[in-house]
């Protein structure tokens, strides 16, 4: 089944609505600052279900936002997804009708300042990717139902194709004038397996990224799904211990990369809500823990020349060597710490205002081939993914593993259940034993293999 949407507007130029409006807003003698985000979109996907094609769907949107403030840092933000002149008026007008009815906020300091320039970063946008003849993924989609058709083990197979085309535009009456275009695809597969013996039932997971529908690989989307299926066989429950345990880059994404993330947020540092407050320039972990959130990367999914707000993407250090170094800031928290915003203000759409968020979030690699991290383990564990996360503000971690497994004198052996780790955060960074060479890259997320020295191990 199809379905197609379309806003009617989508052809207007985002630039000169952008002027209009700016104009507007600059004839308002009650605000003290006014934004403007335009984004236009286009996207496509086709959805996987039972090894068959669901359905597709296609759908075109154009949109704006706007955000203005007073002098006692009262906000008023109102958005439109059908983009006219008439709507740009209304939209600035009820948007100041909001600002004054709002509450005063003192730590307001204002909106983005226009940048002397923005980094180049190529490879944000395709125009093929962009232009692309939507038969053609149907090919990919009919590769992945082939392979997992070709398995007896499989009972079922679901996933998605998804292309994305987005143009937008930020203005401000700082002076702020940004424009960009970018394009992204993605391939899921989701796969259960059965053992005909003993009818036990294993699942896998994997998924890819990128900028450039040519880069997609569906038959190793659809085999490492597979093989991680097939690893979740055979299960057994692991008896309570300490011992090893060694991360996968799906698991360091979850349990490390992800939760400094969340903690170095520079939103949950101001209202206490991050386990690393009051340990800036200290020592958090070992030598080995170096993380660096990096939205320059050519080609990269997190990468891009400015933020939501208009504020150039830069590479921050994170963590090195152990020591804490840097928050994510947008302008509102930066303001609050006096400090300059790292351009990490990002937004889900035109109708969401800024919030924070990493851009290409990186666990830099070690020098340890893969193999040199299971060596002389005589009895650990392995962790994939589980379904839980750490409580933020305290660092705790007590979780299920979803998709792990047993280490035997350093080969990986049977999958575990009903299984779960215990630890906490700072120490499991403190533990960080070998870091390897070898990684790989989720989307915005790119991480090696971590060895931790010991981790509570808890059978139910």
């Amino acid at each position: 089944m199809i379905r197609s949407t379309k806003n009617s507007k989508n052809g207007e130029n985002l630039f000169e609505y952008g002027e209009y409006g700016l104009k507007i807003a600059e004839n308002l003698k009650d605000i003290k600052c006014c934004e403007l985000f335009f984004q236009k979109t286009k996207s496509y996907e086709i959805g996987l279900e039972k090894n068959s094609i669901k359905d597709c769907n296609i759908s075109e949107n154009f949109g704006f936002s706007t955000r203005v403030f007073d002098e006692r840092g009262s906000l008023g933000f109102s958005y439109s997804n059908n983009v006219s002149k008439k709507n740009i008026e209304k939209t600035i007008s009820t948007a100041v009708k909001m600002m004054k009815a709002g509450s005063p906020n003192s730590e307001f300091k204002d909106i983005a300042q226009p940048a002397k320039s923005y980094p180049n970063v190529s490879g944000l946008y395709d125009k093929t990717t962009k232009n692309l003849d939507l038969e053609k993924p149907f090919d990919l989609i009919e590769e992945m139902i082939k392979i997992s058709s070709d398995e007896n083990q499989v009972i079922t197979h679901s996933g998605e194709f998804s292309l994305s085309y987005s143009k937008y535009s930020i203005l401000n009456t700082n002076g702020v004038e940004a424009h960009s275009k970018e394009t992204a695809v993605s391939l899921s597969s989701s796969i259960v397996v059965k053992n005909r013996n003993n009818d036990e039932t294993g699942n896998g997971y994997h998924w890819q990224v990128e900028r450039n529908y040519e880069k997609l690989n569906a038959s190793e989307v659809v085999l490492k799904a597979l093989e991680m299926a097939k690893t979740n066989l055979n299960r057994i429950t692991a008896e309570t211990m300490k011992a090893p345990l060694i991360l996968t880059p799906k698991g360091v994404i979850t349990l490390i990369l992800n939760s400094i993330a969340s903690a170095t947020n520079a939103e949950a540092f101001q209202y206490n809500r991050s386990f690393l407050v009051g340990k800036v320039n200290q020592s958090i972990g070992t030598d080995l823990l170096n993380i660096e959130d990096n939205g320059l990367i050519d080609g990269a999914t997190g990468s891009s020349s400015f933020d939501a707000e208009g504020v150039p993407c830069q590479n921050k250090k994170i963590i090195e060597n152990g020591i804490f170094l840097s928050l994510l800031h947008n302008t509102y928290t930066a303001g609050k710490d006096d400090v300059e915003s790292t351009g990490n203000a990002q937004r889900n759409s035109f109708y969401s205002t800024p919030y924070i968020g990493a851009k290409n979030l990186i666990l830099k690699p070690g020098n340890f081939a893969r193999e040199e991290l299971f060596e002389g383990i005589k009895l650990g564990i392995i962790l994939d993914a589980t379904a839980d996360s750490p409580n933020l503000a305290t660092g705790d971690f007590s979780g299920l593993i979803m998709n792990g497994n047993i280490i035997h004198n350093g080969e990986i052996k049977e999958s575990l259940n009903e299984t779960m780790i215990g630890i906490n955060l700072l120490d499991l960074f403190n533990r960080i034993e070998k870091v390897s060479k070898d990684f790989e890259v989720y989307g915005s997320r790119i991480a090696p293999y971590v060895k931790i020295s010991s981790v509570q191990i808890s059978g139910m």
